[in-house]
């Protein structure tokens, strides 16, 4: 990487912090929750995010973000918080490689429903062993920043961080072309010297290292976490529209589709209420998708090549006139 692009990054990263710096400085308790909820979806959605970068689209990544709220419970108290977490967050990469090893290989439809069924699965393994992880009535793992939400937001902030830098690097010229052709291409690719499963391998174990830190964040937020809160259809529906909404296979869609999707939330909450908000604050979702299909960032790329076309066109004609 050279020191522009270099430059560029930390810039961006950066501009990425600075909102959530600014409401954790300013300790509104309210804003504070919704930007932590905010940071752990976007870690989330940067996780499923880069998986579908390989043309694999998972329900599942629910398992990976409870077993990393889990692990960090079970694993701080005997290797330490910063070692616990780093076990649980590899626990999660561990596990995703054998899975991927299994069902990388199925078509994308029957890949979607082994991931949602491995979902399901550990949310019942966890139920049926109390004597090791508390059953229906949860576990307590130990709580971030001593239960300051500021604090807390500032932690998790760092964490969203680490998890764009991962997701820029899966990005980058070593990793992109190949995950194209992957996703487009399987066969082409293995022709041309890709090692396609190999790779797809990579990019679930990493997905799933980072979906075990959001699963670590949001377990550390309450110091309290039972399996109806981690293991719900919700954490494995949640990442695929955050990232849709705010545009595929890049850092910065899933998080403006992150904070997109939490401002409709409240605005169908506000303006509505009750249950029904959740049928409107759906409806709008769906329109989005239908009509903005490229997500928020793609969507405003678009606007920007339009209007830099007609002045490059011009620049052009300027040069013919000129010569």
């Amino acid at each position: 990487m050279n020191a522009a692009r270099l430059l560029n990054r930390l810039g961006f990263y950066a501009a990425v912090a600075a909102p959530f710096v600014v409401v954790a400085v300013a300790e509104h308790p309210f804003f504070v929750q919704i930007a932590i909820g905010v940071a752990v979806s976007a870690i989330l959605a940067l996780a499923w995010d880069i998986l579908s970068r390989t043309g694999q689209v998972s329900l599942g990544h629910a398992a990976f973000f409870g077993m990393g709220g889990y692990g960090s419970a079970l694993l701080t108290p005997v290797f330490g918080p910063v070692l616990g977490w780093a076990a649980g967050i590899l626990l999660c990469g561990a596990v995703a490689v054998l899975l991927g090893a299994v069902t990388l290989r199925l078509r994308r439809l029957y890949f979607t429903i082994a991931t949602l069924s491995f979902s399901l699965s550990i949310q019942v393994f966890i139920l049926v062993t109390p004597d090791l992880t508390g059953g229906s009535t949860g576990i307590m793992p130990p709580v971030i920043a001593g239960g300051s939400p500021p604090h807390q937001l500032l932690f998790i902030t760092a964490c969203l961080v680490v998890a764009a830098t991962v997701s820029d690097i899966f990005l980058g010229p070593r990793f992109r072309p190949a995950f194209f052709m992957i996703r487009n291409n399987p066969h082409l690719a293995a022709a041309s010297g890709v090692p396609v499963t190999r790779l797809k391998i990579l990019a679930f174990a990493v997905s799933g290292m980072v979906a075990g830190l959001a699963g670590a964040c949001y377990a550390g937020l309450y110091g309290y976490v039972i399996p109806e809160d981690v293991f719900t259809t919700n954490w494995n529906v949640l990442p695929l529209a955050v990232t849709i909404l705010g545009g595929m296979d890049t850092t910065l869609g899933p998080i403006i589709g992150a904070v997109a999707l939490r401002a409709l939330e409240e605005v169908a909450r506000h303006f509505v209420g009750g249950v029904g908000y959740q049928v409107v604050y759906g409806a709008v979702i769906i329109l989005f998708i239908v009509g903005m299909p490229v997500g928020l960032v793609g969507f405003a790329r678009g606007l920007v090549r339009r209007r830099r076309k007609p002045a490059a066109e011009a620049d052009t004609v300027k040069a013919r006139l000129a010569s």
